[in-house]
């Protein structure tokens, strides 16, 4: 069987989309109003020698769906009349991978305007057109990392920017006048009922100015991981078996590459030792030169964000050549694996000296892809309960044993912890697949309500983090504030206040 045509969310998409009044809905029972084609047949004739030297006529044919769309983005990247600040080239998402209910997806690139918090920085603009386009907008989201007071996590857009587009104008339903909102929010905020204060905005601002100036003063030991931008991933850095079976969506190919050691929990072979050279190299690099690096998560002390140093778009193709087709094949009814469409990555150190384990959680992310970079290390293993929203959360499922090039792909809910390193040093790349679609959701509604508080729990699942009964199973460790006391503690604070 092959992998599922089309990834799908789980809910509707965007769900700004049909909820502005300004916006009308195209009436599909009105005969008098034409319906824009759904797709578009293009034919190329080109003249080619046979065998014998004789001239004949070769035919090229290919089908575009939403060709009004596509028409659309020809005209505002059309020399003469695009904007200065959009560049030429659209990257057009292949159909097998157009999120439905959309029928055409692209990428445009857009240029931060200068003297402004966004200069010097390239934005990669995502466009999602329904069958109903021009009549409705595209949906818009920032598929590149922007921090900005409209922009919500994922790259989503708050109302005021589609109320922005004043899309009841008909001379106003064009994909020109969508690139001129995004790029007028990056000079000022558009108006808002609920304006963001200003000091507010300021640090806003500032956070995007110092990733800018980091990612450009930065001079990479290894060039080439920051020079990919599109295209497929090496084979000399990732598993060739493993690009060959999700490039073709073959299950049955796949499937011989992944173990399940645990109902959930995947193992596979995933990078070369070039690659971990390579990486394991460059994040050295990073760290010696002493510009800003941020922790890698609230829990992990070393390590650092590899997006933040320029690596986003090299991890942009790990999630949507790697992650996603495996993602949607092994986790098909879980809400959100099937819609990733942006990430958080960063790599992760353990040493004796710095962090020697870490504590019992689950991550802020749909799917989670851990793989072990290297260096020579003994323990730091990884330890597997159950998923958040079932009875079994904090019951033990699995103990995972790093092995450099191998990488284990789990549920971002899947409680589990680092154990301690009793000798040497261990360097992880981690991935949280997110999505920006599910992430729209009450929380309630994203994760399950929590089941696991009506079953003793495994002593080895328990948290001194996050589980406010810790010490009714175990002792707190030596120097550490216990959640139960720690809520006792901002009660108090409160109260006095």
């Amino acid at each position: 069987p092959a992998f599922s045509a089309g990834r799908e969310s789980e809910r509707r998409p965007f769900p700004h989309l049909g909820r502005t009044s300004k916006v009308p809905s195209l009436d599909l029972h009105n005969p008098s109003r034409p319906r824009p084609p759904a797709s578009m047949v293009s034919v190329a004739i080109s003249p080619v020698l046979d065998n014998d030297g004789q001239e004949t006529v070769q035919l090229a044919m290919s089908v575009s769906a939403n060709p009004t769309a596509r028409d659309h983005v020809a005209r505002a990247l059309a020399e003469g009349a695009r904007p200065s600040y959009a560049r030429a080239e659209a990257e057009w998402f292949p159909d097998e991978e157009v999120t439905k209910p959309f029928t055409a997806e692209v990428i445009i690139t857009m240029d931060g305007p200068t003297g402004t918090a966004y200069a010097d920085a390239a934005f990669r603009i995502q466009l999602s057109f329904r069958d109903t386009y021009p009549e409705t907008p595209p949906a818009m989201r920032f598929a590149s990392i922007i921090y900005h007071p409209q922009v919500e996590e994922g790259g989503l857009l708050e109302d005021d920017v589609y109320d922005a587009l004043e899309w009841h104008r008909k001379a106003n339903r064009s994909v020109t006048n969508c690139l001129s909102v995004l790029h007028q929010m990056l000079v000022e905020p558009l108006p808002s009922a609920m304006p963001v204060p200003r000091p507010v905005r300021r640090r806003i601002e500032l956070m995007q100015q110092r990733r800018t100036r980091t990612i450009r003063a930065y001079k990479p030991l290894h060039p080439e991981l920051f020079d990919i931008c599109a295209g497929p991933l090496p084979d000399a850095w990732i598993n060739g078996a493993l690009l060959a079976a999700v490039r073709s969506r073959d299950e049955a190919a796949l499937d011989p590459l992944l173990t399940e050691e645990a109902p959930g929990v995947y193992s596979l072979d995933f990078c070369t030792p070039l690659f971990r050279k390579l990486l394991l190299e460059e994040t050295d690099h990073f760290l010696a030169s002493g510009l800003p690096s941020g922790r890698p998560n609230s829990m992990n002390k070393y390590g650092l964000i590899v997006n933040e140093m320029g690596l986003e778009r090299l991890m942009d193709l790990v999630l949507q050549q790697v992650v996603c087709p495996i993602a949607e094949s092994v986790y098909s009814s879980v809400p959100g694996a099937r819609s990733l469409d942006h990430h958080h990555s960063f790599t992760v150190q353990y040493s004796p000296d710095t962090d020697r384990h870490l504590d019992m959680h689950h991550d802020d992310s749909e799917v989670t892809l851990n793989a072990c970079l290297g260096r020579d290390f003994e323990g730091a293993g990884l330890t597997f309960c159950g998923v958040f929203g079932s009875k079994e959360y904090r019951k033990f499922s699995h103990k995972h044993a790093h092995v450099p090039g191998r990488a284990v792909l789990h549920l971002g809910r899947h409680r589990h912890g680092a154990d301690d390193i009793t000798a040497g040093s261990r360097c992880n790349l981690i991935l949280w697949a997110k999505s920006s679609s599910l992430r729209s959701l009450p929380l309630s509604q994203q994760q399950g309500r929590p089941q696991h508080a009506k079953v003793p729990p495994s002593e080895l699942c328990l948290s001194y983090t996050h589980d406010v009964d810790f010490e009714d199973y175990r002792p707190l460790p030596e120097g550490v504030v216990g959640k139960r006391e720690r809520l006792r503690l901002a009660r108090e604070r409160g109260a006095g206040g």
